[in-house]
């Protein structure tokens, strides 16, 4: 167990109608911790990924983003955690450099475009 764990999950149930597509699922990361989330289509590994973005609540059981209910807090703590969407994230028909911009936008006090594609070392790969 975590002294103070960055994503703590206990007993987290979700529902779908009669459907149960989480059924009571526990588990804590600690800070630096590599995490995998595993299972079989329809495991219910999105549904918990929805309710840790704050998404949707939890029907039933806890779960705390660095010590806060993310569906609650969602606000406060959205500058505080990165989420890579399933269905999205890079658009097809801009360079590297326009989409390092288009993505400065939805960063708060983000690096400069050509400093961050520097920094991964894609300075280069900018057209």
């Amino acid at each position: 167990m975590h002294a103070n764990p960055v994503i703590h999950v206990d007993g987290l149930r979700q529902r779908y109608g009669d459907y149960e597509a989480v059924a009571g699922i526990s588990f804590t990361v600690g800070e630096g911790e590599l995490f995998a989330l595993l299972g079989t289509n329809g495991a219910g590994k999105t549904t918990t990924m929805e309710t840790l973005e704050g998404f949707r609540p939890a029907h039933a059981g806890t779960v705390r983003i660095l010590g806060r209910d993310p569906h609650r807090d969602r606000r406060a703590l959205r500058p505080r955690i990165g989420i890579m969407l399933q269905e999205g994230g890079f658009f097809n028909d801009l360079t590297v450099a326009e989409t390092a911009g288009h993505w400065r936008g939805f960063t708060p006090a983000a690096r400069p475009a050509a400093e961050a594609l520097a920094l991964v070392g894609w300075a280069t790969r900018r057209a």
